[in-house]
């Protein structure tokens, strides 16, 4: 189906532009970061990691994830009951650690979130590879974790902190307080039901899709449950909006005026 096919409502028709604007974007060289702005201080005081690279690299893979879901509705012209919510998944937690990494005014408080990031890369490769038994090609998970270790005490940082616990809902908890009054559960919501798409839970998708009965024999019920065009489409909203104040951070941060 085509934009014109489907009813676009005039807010989900500004997100989808902001959406084709963005993947152009990503497509090119990242924007500069500026001399003098917060995030070539944060650089310089991590130059191993880099805030900058951490934050654009979130954007890019919240933006790319949106962009699936325009395809699919727009140019595969397919509604699939479950895959998208997975895909809005991926986007609003990227959005949100971006999010989460650029909004302290603090830049300890941006080094060290950008530092206890890079730690989960760390403690999830090494998982991965105990997992799978496949030997490292890089630095051992030891040296690359007393690297971090060292970064954090060099910025005045507790290392058990910065290598502590990690969590996607406690980020999206402070995202909340960014991008609302803190009143409303915005990003965590959003997030939950996605999440529950992805897991194939029941709460989500019949509390979110749409249902026909085709016949009921006793307690057994044959349904064909389908995607609401209305609530995907408020819901790549929201994702999107997370995602442009994910974007605005970044540019504020990279910029010197700033």
């Amino acid at each position: 189906m085509s934009k014109d096919q489907m009813s676009v409502p005039p807010h989900v028709a500004r997100a989808l532009r902001q959406i084709d604007g963005w993947t152009k974007a990503t497509g090119q060289h990242s924007p500069k970061v500026e001399p003098g702005s917060s995030l070539s201080g944060d650089d310089a005081k991590i130059p191993t990691l880099m805030v900058s690279s951490a934050a654009y690299q979130c954007f890019t893979h919240a933006v790319d994830h949106l962009h699936a879901v325009q395809a699919l509705l727009f140019e595969a012209r397919v509604i699939h009951s479950y895959a998208p919510y997975s895909l809005l998944r991926a986007a609003v937690e990227a959005a949100g650690e971006a999010i989460w990494l650029l909004e302290p005014s603090s830049r300890q408080e941006r080094i060290r979130r950008c530092l206890k990031r890079a730690y989960e890369n760390v403690r999830q490769g090494k998982d991965f590879m105990d997992l799978s038994g496949l030997q490292p090609s890089g630095r051992p998970h030891a040296e690359r974790v007393q690297e971090l270790k060292d970064l954090a005490v060099q910025n005045g940082l507790d290392p058990h902190d910065v290598c502590g616990r990690w969590s996607t809902q406690r980020q999206l908890a402070v995202v909340d307080q960014v991008v609302g009054d803190g009143k409303e559960a915005y990003a965590q919501n959003l997030w939950q039901i996605c999440s529950g798409f992805a897991h194939g839970r029941e709460w989500a998708t019949l509390g979110v899709l749409e249902r026909t009965v085709h016949s009921q024999v006793g307690n057994v019920v044959q349904l064909k449950l389908s995607s609401s065009t209305d609530v995907l489409l408020n819901m790549l909203y929201a994702a999107a909006l997370l995602t442009g104040k994910a974007k605005t951070l970044y540019d504020e941060r990279r910029t010197r005026h700033h």
